[in-house]
C-alpha cells in the first residue's frame, strides 16, 4: 500500500516536475546578457601607436573575457584573460591582462585594459580601452597614454551550404 501511494504521488508529481525544469531552462535562456558570444574586432590605437589590427573576443556567462589579437605573434604577447560586466543596459565593461614576452620567450611584464563597450545593436558594438604597463604580476601599473577605439561585429553561426 504504501509503495502504491509513493508510485501514485510521483505519476502525478512528474508533469509538474517538467514544466518546472522546462520553465527553469527558459529563464536561464532570457537571462542571459545580450553581449555574450565571440565577436570579431577592429581596433585603432591612439594617435601614435601602431595601425590598426583585427582581434578575437568571446564575452562568456559569468563574466569571463578572453581574446587574441592578429599582431600577438608578431609583437609576442599572450591572449587576453579578464572579466566583464554589464554596466548599465547594452554598456559592459571589461578588465584584462596578457603577458608580455621579450625576445627569448620570457614573460617581460604584463599588459592591463580596461574597455567599455556599448551594443550598438544585437550584433554591432562600439567601445573604447585604455592600456597600462605592468609587472609580471600584474602590480605597479603605469597607465600609457591614449586612448583605443573599437568596432565589433558579432559571430554569427550559420548552416552549411547544401551540395
Amino acid at each position: 500500500m504504501k509503495h502504491e501511494s509513493i508510485s501514485r504521488i510521483l505519476t502525478a508529481a512528474t508533469p509538474m516536475l517538467i514544466v518546472c525544469v522546462v520553465l527553469a531552462l527558459g529563464a536561464t535562456a532570457v537571462a542571459q546578457d545580450p553581449i555574450q558570444g565571440s565577436w570579431i574586432f577592429t581596433v585603432t590605437p591612439a594617435p601614435g601607436g601602431p595601425p590598426p589590427f583585427s582581434a578575437v573576443a568571446s564575452f562568456a556567462a559569468g563574466g569571463v573575457f578572453l581574446a587574441t589579437g592578429s599582431d600577438d605573434r608578431a609583437n609576442p604577447a599572450s591572449e587576453l584573460h579578464g572579466s566583464w560586466a554589464r554596466i548599465r543596459e547594452n554598456r559592459y565593461g571589461s578588465t584584462t591582462y596578457f603577458f608580455v614576452f621579450d625576445p627569448t620567450g620570457h614573460a617581460a611584464g604584463m599588459l592591463l585594459t580596461h574597455q567599455v563597450f556599448q551594443l550598438a545593436s544585437k550584433d554591432a558594438l562600439v567601445g573604447l580601452g585604455d592600456l597600462s604597463a605592468c609587472d609580471v604580476h600584474g602590480e605597479n601599473c603605469t597607465l600609457l597614454p591614449g586612448i583605443s577605439t573599437i568596432t565589433g561585429k558579432r559571430m554569427i553561426v550559420t548552416d552549411l551550404p547544401t551540395q
